[in-house]
């Protein structure tokens, strides 16, 4: 069997170099063509198109399957044999702590011809960085070829919450938070789905949020929790964390104002301190939210899922007692007051595991005992109060994969950098991925081999390698 690695390329002389030396001397005993595709014009990159052009000329020189491979990626242990259904292959680093989660598809993929010909190959669209590699594994769903799959089952918690599901519904609370003083912000939930299906086309889902100049805590689609605050020069800053779906998770921020020390906390664990150098900008809004970013746009940033508490103490908790609040979850936490001195210093509690709500509450609205002034001070709008048993598993398609070690070149960071996208033209590949999930289709027949246009600028052979440079 003929293999044909194929590798989309621009302005990295040092990587192809090191990447050539490295797969001819990994694979000197093996039959297969090297085939690099150059973008030369000045058009954003477009990794699926040329990928799309190496596999004709993969076709042109009879390989029986190629592998797609990212010119920073050297092969430490892989198995580039031929496989009958396509493989996702790079899933382990030696000097790198990538995060692999389940859907990912880039990097290093492998595919029998007829397979990959099947699915019309990449889409021709996805112009720079993110998004091509998921189209693909929509189209191999979509065209029932085999993949695996992941089934999320529901936690067997023996627990309620409040549930709002995604339409207009959120918690309105009045806001006495005071970001410029000591501060513990503790919020206990679990979001629906990894990415939400009511909103498809907004990346971040708000657990809790300041509207103005945001402060929040929220989930996105790169599978990372994030407190996200702006200080008064008004600087963005970010401190994120890995999201475990689909389990009820503990996000605790604090703040110690005498050492300037911010730090963020997942299920009583230290995720991360940052030192504070500017204030907080405070915009005193009269109101908080909880799931809702800003009823400005609400339906841009509706939280579907469950919440079952939001607390705020005017004091940084210590990491014992956060660990405590973690241990002590489907509790109150007025149960164990003594231990961290929440009798005196907490100042906002809203238990929506023991639903303290109004008795003519309703689905369409109702108000929230706060149980630490024990004032029914806050507004719940569309959500309803119940058990986590109403919800059904969650299955989702992941690639097959095979298990393999890479070694990553060094480079800087092209698509995700500090809890966003670095262009705007990935918010808009993340854009069509989503309308694309939305409507539950590829456009895969008008889209990808067949309407493949390009102009050849030059094509260069000498042994197994191929260098071909093109204007898209």
């Amino acid at each position: 069997m003929k293999l044909g690695i194929i590798v989309p390329y621009r302005k990295r002389p040092g990587h192809l170099r090191k990447f050539q030396q490295s797969i001819e001397s990994y694979l000197k005993n093996q039959d297969y063509e090297l085939i690099v595709v150059e973008q030369s014009d000045d058009l954003p990159f477009n990794r699926g198109k040329l990928l799309n052009i190496g596999f004709q000329q993969a076709i042109r020189k009879q390989c029986d399957y190629v592998v797609f491979h990212d010119v920073d990626m050297l092969p430490i242990n892989v198995d580039y044999s031929y496989s009958d259904v396509p493989l996702h292959l790079a899933n382990g680093f030696t000097n790198s702590d990538r995060e692999i989660f389940d859907t990912y598809f880039g990097g290093v993929t492998l595919f029998p011809v007829d397979l990959f010909k099947k699915v019309n190959g990449y889409s021709n669209e996805y112009w720079g960085w993110g998004f091509e590699d998921d189209d693909l594994l929509m189209r191999l769903t979509e065209q029932n070829i085999f993949t695996d799959s992941k089934t999320y089952d529901v936690p067997k918690l023996n627990t309620s919450g409040i549930y709002l599901h995604g339409d207009h519904s959120y918690v309105e609370c009045p806001n006495t938070i005071e970001l410029n003083k000591d501060f513990t912000l503790h919020i206990s939930f679990r979001p629906d789905e990894i990415i939400p299906e009511y909103d498809k086309d907004f990346d971040e889902y708000c657990a809790f949020s300041i509207p103005g100049w945001d402060t929040t805590i929220a989930y996105n689609s790169f599978n990372r929790y994030k407190f996200e605050y702006w200080d008064r020069r008004k600087v963005c800053h970010q401190i994120t964390s890995k999201y475990s779906y689909p389990q009820y998770t503990n996000i605790t921020i604090t703040f110690d104002k005498s050492n300037r020390t911010l730090q963020m906390h997942q299920d009583g664990q230290l995720i991360e301190e940052q030192n504070i150098r500017r204030s907080f900008l405070d915009t005193k809004k009269a109101w908080f939210y909880l799931g809702l970013g800003d009823k400005r746009t609400e339906d841009r940033k509706s939280f579907r899922g469950f919440i079952n508490e939001f607390a705020y103490w005017d004091k940084p908790l210590q990491r014992n007692e956060i660990q405590e609040i973690h241990q002590s979850q489907g509790f109150s936490l007025l149960n164990s007051y003594e231990q961290y001195n929440s009798s005196k210093n907490l100042k906002i509690y809203y238990d929506f595991k023991h639903i303290k709500l109004e008795d003519d509450y309703k689905y369409d609205t109702g108000k929230v005992l706060n149980l630490a002034t024990n004032e029914y001070d806050a507004t719940s709008y569309h959500s309803i109060p119940k058990t986590i048993h109403d919800i059904q598993s969650k299955t989702i398609s992941i690639p097959a994969r095979r298990q393999s070690t890479f070694e990553m070149i060094e480079h800087k960071s092209e698509g995700y950098f500090e809890g966003g996208w670095k262009s705007e033209s990935t918010r808009l590949n993340q854009l069509r991925f989503y309308n694309e999930i939305l409507n539950n289709e590829t456009n895969l027949d008008s889209d990808g081999l067949s309407t493949l246009k390009y102009t050849k600028v030059s094509l260069t052979s000498q042994g197994k390698y191929s260098f071909i440079s093109v204007k898209l």
